[in-house]
């Protein structure tokens, strides 16, 4: 039996292909151009059968547009399977370097996509050409074109003291050395177009708009040429300090920003941060509901049942093994008030984390299968420190009853992104769809399972 699975992205050989939109020309290039334009250099590697051959060639071979396999048999562990490998092809694809001649140019591709605040801006003014980087504020010198990392939660409306009145017990996450994480969400061309066309960027735009919120969809086809679809990134990064090693991270340098609200003072620093963690989501048309993809560093934290085994010496990003749990309880948000203009964090209080979610094991078919086995692949770069957790996917997605399409795993959740809301209970425990089921424009407008367009201003 075939199932192909729409899934498409921007890959780094098709760069020049998807751009719609030259620098000079800007807002307006872009505008004119196709939403969703062809593509013709669409992945369609199948999941080795056995899953035991993954080579450097087919780990590196660019990102699928849509996935075709071929299976006897086709169930939830083979869909989940296949639907992980897809992961892990996107992951790679859009993780190599933009400019691959330049070695000391190690921005990936993602990270040279429109970060939200380049398109929400906070005048609702048109959004700055796609991949422009938002100037930033003028505390904020010594990095000319580096990003700006004012987030402290993956939930961006106010980032610092009020971000405990966020819905899903979202809060900030403090590393072993005391620092916030620093979070940051960018969107593809094609979401950046579909946004701008529809002038969606702004709470003006959005009452003008009347139809319903449909981003486009990543499709194949035929061969090798399709369409990519909306896809939103998720990251999250440390700051490098104390005995971190930078070599194991992607790393970045940034401004490390925090704005000023009342009893927070504006703050601005450089610094050198790696990546701990990312969601991939991305819109096709097998998949309306969005496939999600989530991965983690391989160092962020032991599961609840290794965290009371795990040797003293062992390091962790957000646990300390030589804590007790008396004195470091597992999963609990920092004290607050939450100031990240006060750094490090206070006090001795750093976050023990574990991961509560639970997840198959390589035996009976999951995210660890194809860990290993790309780990293997592309060993000797910093790859080989990032796992995949899990893909999140629509069993059911044209069930005319349930919007959100049945998803499997019921369950998933990032440690460095969902912290506080992992496990396993229904309806308190993190999962995407039925979260992003409830997004919404600011008129109230269902969005597309997207929560980007409730930030316009």
């Amino acid at each position: 039996m075939k199932r192909a699975i729409g899934f498409a992205a921007t890959v780094a050989l098709s760069v020049a292909a998807c751009q719609t939109n030259d620098q000079q020309g800007g807002l307006k290039s872009s505008a004119l151009a196709p939403i969703n334009p062809i593509v013709t250099t669409c992945d369609t590697t199948s999941p080795p059968v056995p899953p035991n051959l993954v080579t450097p060639e087919m780990a590196n071979s660019g990102l699928p547009c849509t996935l075709t396999f071929t299976a006897s048999k086709v169930d939830l562990t083979t869909l989940q399977e296949a639907f992980d490998f897809n992961s892990w092809l996107t992951f790679m694809a859009l993780s190599q370097p933009v400019d691959a001649s330049n070695s000391t140019d190690l921005q990936t591709v993602w990270q040279g996509w429109s970060d939200l605040f380049a398109v929400m801006r906070e005048d609702g003014a048109p959004p700055l050409p796609f991949g422009a980087v938002q100037p930033p504020p003028a505390t904020c010198t010594g990095a000319p074109g580096a990003p700006v990392m004012r987030m402290i939660s993956k939930t961006p409306t106010t980032p610092t003291l009020s971000v405990s009145g966020e819905p899903l017990n979202t809060g900030p996450l403090i590393d072993q050395n005391g620092h916030y994480v620093r979070y940051q969400i960018l969107i593809n061309e094609p979401m950046y177009n579909y946004i701008v066309r529809n002038e969606l960027y702004s709470k003006a735009g959005q009452q003008k708009f009347t139809d319903s919120i449909a981003f486009p969809e990543g499709r194949l086809d035929t061969l090798t040429t399709g369409a990519v679809g909306a896809i939103v990134v998720k990251a999250a990064w440390k700051v490098m300090a104390g005995s971190d090693d930078p070599s194991r991270f992607q790393t970045t340098t940034a401004y490390v920003y925090t704005p000023a609200e009342p009893g927070v003072p504006e703050s601005c620093h450089r610094s050198t941060l790696g990546l701990v963690g990312i969601h991939i989501v991305h819109k096709t048309a097998g998949e309306p509901q969005w496939i999600w993809s989530t991965f983690e560093h391989v160092d962020n934290a032991p599961t609840l049942a290794q965290a009371s085994n795990v040797t003293a010496s062992r390091k962790f990003n957000f646990f300390n093994p030589a804590c007790s749990t008396s004195k470091c309880p597992y999963n609990r948000q920092p004290p607050q008030p939450w100031n990240p203009s006060v750094d490090p964090f206070p006090g001795e209080f750093r976050s023990q984390i574990v991961r509560a979610t639970s997840y198959p094991t390589e035996a009976t078919g999951s995210a660890a299968l194809w860990n290993r086995q790309f780990h293997a692949a592309v060993k000797g770069t910093v790859w080989e420190n990032y796992e995949l957790i899990t893909t999140q996917w629509p069993t059911e997605a044209t069930n005319p009853t349930d919007p959100e399409g049945a998803p499997f795993p019921l369950f998933a959740a990032n440690t460095t992104m969902e912290t506080y809301v992992q496990g396993n209970t229904p309806l308190a425990s993190s999962t995407c769809m039925s979260c992003h089921n409830n997004a919404t424009t600011t008129t109230g407008k269902r969005s597309d399972f997207t929560f980007v367009l409730e930030k316009a201003h």
